[in-house]
């Protein structure tokens, strides 16, 4: 093999090596799931312009190179900024550099190596070394499978040492999951119980095996009396999982729509899999507005106690109507009391209720001491703009539930100004994404009178729906450009609605 061969080797696998960067990214963005590197990858080439000619131009640099090595030096260059977008600088969340991402990329960087020095072994020249760059985040994925094992049999030191904690704990544990307003009900229920009890409750992003036993070991007190846990995910099997250790006695399920369909594929599926905190549990609190919940709790009263929690239906075991700015709290069609708060509380009201109810508590006292209940940050929260404007923000995780209210919320606003909405729309939406997004931003169009899209990943139905409603509406690439354009036309009696905001491995 002549020298030139070596050289093309080396920057191919160093090309690759430097990708892990933005795979890296990817990865821990996503969860560390098998599979979603190359799915984002593509889903770059595919819907950001060029990307696509760009990949295709790729691969004839790589057909090319089996009679020249100079197009696949070539290659090793291009794959180094290709997909266009995907940078290597964050925007968004920094990466955060855990010892899981390092053993990660040393997974990756010894496959890349690997297959460089078969390459050499089998007298292939560099072919195999330049497959793995222009694949490299699929190379990427196969390091995510091979450590998936490892690392949870190398976490389940922590979850044992969670469980013990659990195991000392006397106080009763409530856990609550839904497809939306998990968070908000985790904070609601605390700020209530925290009056009169010492409460544990697990910090906003802590919702999945690792980050609630990570929690557990090192906010859990031995004087607390009760304690919130709140459990997402992703698939089958994960919440049946951490309620084996967890063992909650109450379960709470906010309610079940299209987030996540991407990952459940259907509305039936992620009832199941919300489902699961129920197996262990001897009290459950549903959405009683949530006609999927209403008819799989018929499966569960003869064995639970299943407290329905409504804000539309007084003849349930909760019910808590709204009207300007005041919660009226009934249990079994008895007024309890009032209490001062948004609208956007009032189911994770009445679910707090709920848990309040099954652990027998004197509610009436607890609402008496209530002087006003904070909103989670960034779901509906209002502020005002350094121009002056009016800015609602729900950024956070929208789905097509709270994108409703959102809208909900920005009519009520009397302005004499302009209505403007900043939106990505929505993700993670399976073969509904289109649907989904062109239905919000139809409904939007009523409200608004500006659209401003934000990224590739939604632009076609949202752009299609605001033209079809002649809505003013423009394009950009991210949120930064989109606010910059915003604050050199908002007036301080404009109002602007902030609708999620995705992070920066989203096209």
């Amino acid at each position: 093999m002549n020298l030139i061969y070596i050289v093309v080797i080396f920057l191919l696998t160093l090309s690759s090596c430097i990708s892990s960067v933005r795979w890296g990214r990817v990865a821990q963005r996503e969860h560390y799931i098998p599979g979603y590197v190359t799915k984002f990858y593509f889903r770059w080439v595919r819907l950001v312009p060029f990307n696509n000619l760009y990949f295709f131009f790729c691969l004839v640099l790589m057909f090319s190179s089996l009679w020249s090595p100079f197009p696949a030096i070539i290659l090793a260059v291009i794959t180094l900024f290709t997909p266009v977008g995907l940078n290597f600088q964050y925007r968004t969340t920094k990466v955060n550099m855990t010892q899981r991402l390092k053993r990660l990329n040393l997974t990756y960087y010894l496959l890349i190596i690997i297959v460089s020095f078969v390459s050499i072994y089998m007298d292939l020249g560099y072919f195999l070394a330049m497959l793995a760059n222009l694949f490299s985040f699929y190379v990427y994925d196969q390091s995510l499978r091979i450590t998936k094992g490892y690392e949870k049999n190398t976490s389940q030191k922590f979850i044992d040492d969670a469980e013990n904690e659990l195991k000392n704990f006397q106080g009763p544990i409530v856990a609550i999951t839904g497809s939306y307003s998990k968070t908000t009900t985790k904070n609601i229920l605390s700020q209530i119980l925290s009056q009169k009890n010492k409460t544990f409750v697990t910090p906003e992003s802590f919702n999945n095996r690792l980050g609630i036993a990570k929690a557990i070991n090192e906010n859990l007190k031995r004087d607390d009396e009760i304690a919130i846990v709140e459990m997402g995910t992703y698939g089958f099997g994960e919440i049946r999982e951490m309620c084996s250790w967890v063992r909650p006695h109450i379960s709470v399920i906010t309610g079940i729509a299209p987030v996540h369909l991407e990952r459940m594929k259907t509305l039936e599926n992620i009832l199941d899999a919300k489902s699961e905190i129920v197996d262990l549990t001897g009290s459950v609190v549903i959405n009683g507005d949530d006609e999927l919940l209403l008819n799989q709790a018929r499966l569960w009263t003869a064995q639970k106690m299943v407290i329905d929690c409504s804000t539309t239906s007084e003849r349930a075991a909760v019910y808590v109507d709204y009207e300007n700015g005041i919660h009226k709290v009934y249990i079994g069609g008895e007024f309890i009391g009032n209490i001062n708060a948004p609208k956007i509380l009032q189911l994770s009201i009445s679910l707090s209720v709920g848990v309040m109810v099954s652990l027998e508590m004197d509610v009436k006292t607890y609402i008496e001491k209530i002087d006003a209940l904070e909103k989670t940050d960034h779901r509906q929260t209002i502020i005002q703009g350094t121009m002056g404007q009016t800015i609602i923000d729900n950024s956070f995780n929208s789905n097509p539930v709270s994108c409703i209210s959102s809208l909900e919320v920005l009519d009520e606003i009397e302005t004499e100004g302009k209505k403007y909405l900043i939106t990505p729309g929505m993700v993670e939406l399976g073969s509904e994404q289109f649907s989904y997004n062109y239905e919000f931003a139809h409904i939007a169009s009523e409200v608004i009178d500006e659209a401003l899209i934000v990224g590739f990943t939604n632009k076609g139905p949202l752009m299609l729906a605001f033209e079809e409603n002649k809505i003013p509406v423009k394009y950009f690439k991210n949120r930064d450009l989109a606010v910059s354009y915003l604050n050199s036309v908002v007036k301080d009696n404009d109002v602007v609605l902030f609708e999620n905001d995705l992070p920066d491995h989203h096209p």
